[in-house]
């Protein structure tokens, strides 16, 4: 079965550990959700806001089991799940929206309804997904300019980042966290005009890692705002 995830997956990974004071504390706006997703006997990993999955659908019928959230593991979750809240609802919200040859899934996840206790710290909204059965069936997307240079410099309690300015952009993206698989991550924006930024208010005596990524805004053939 062939695949192809075009995520918005970082596109530059650094592992820094501060000379002075290493990374423990966050700062900045939420990070992404970042979901790994099983469809029948397939796993598809890093699927997030506007992923594309090319794959053998049967878009009529499709049927999702959520395998973890930001690398966390989900138990029982899925569109037949025999989880359910007091009301007989399965927590796994799904939203379609079909097109040409593809269609768009919203997928919504209602932790506090989840009867299993361990699932519940682990809500989600995740839009956008574009399922389609060829890459004939997908959206035009804009290209969007990778990330270069990019070097660190460790201060006290901080990290300066600065990096080669891109192209064709809607701006960039920096996320850092203390889990090498970014769990609890942490995420910054920062303008297309910008080739440096630093993150501060960090702790000492923690490993830290930190990617970046450009990122363009459009709108697809299905009306719906992507991120690329």
């Amino acid at each position: 079965m062939k695949k192809k995830i075009r995520s918005l997956l970082l596109a530059l990974c650094v592992c820094l550990v501060s000379l002075f004071s290493p990374a423990s504390v966050f700062a900045g706006t939420e990070g992404e959700t970042i979901l790994t997703i099983r469809i029948g006997d397939k796993i598809y990993e890093n699927v997030t806001n506007g992923s594309t999955i090319i794959g053998d659908f049967d878009m009529n019928d499709l049927e999702f089991w959520v395998e973890s959230v930001n690398g966390n593991k989900l138990e029982n979750v899925g569109s037949k799940s025999t989880a359910k809240d007091s009301q007989g609802r399965n927590p796994l919200e799904i939203a379609s929206v079909p097109g040409d040859g593809r269609v768009a899934v919203t997928l919504i996840y209602h932790a506090e309804d989840d009867p299993v206790a361990a699932n519940q710290a682990y809500g989600f909204s995740v839009a956008g997904i574009v399922f389609a059965n060829s890459e004939s069936s997908l959206v035009t997307v804009p290209k969007v300019g990778k990330v270069s240079g990019l070097k660190a410099t460790a201060q006290s309690k901080a990290l300066k980042l600065t990096w080669k300015k891109s192209s064709s952009i809607s701006g960039y993206e920096i996320q850092y966290s203390t889990s090498k698989n970014f769990a609890s991550a942490k995420t910054v924006k920062v303008s297309k005009g910008k080739t440096g930024y630093t993150i501060k208010n960090l702790k000492g005596n923690k490993k830290y890692y930190v990617r970046i990524r450009a990122y363009k805004n459009y709108t697809d053939e299905l009306g719906q705002k992507v991120t690329e």
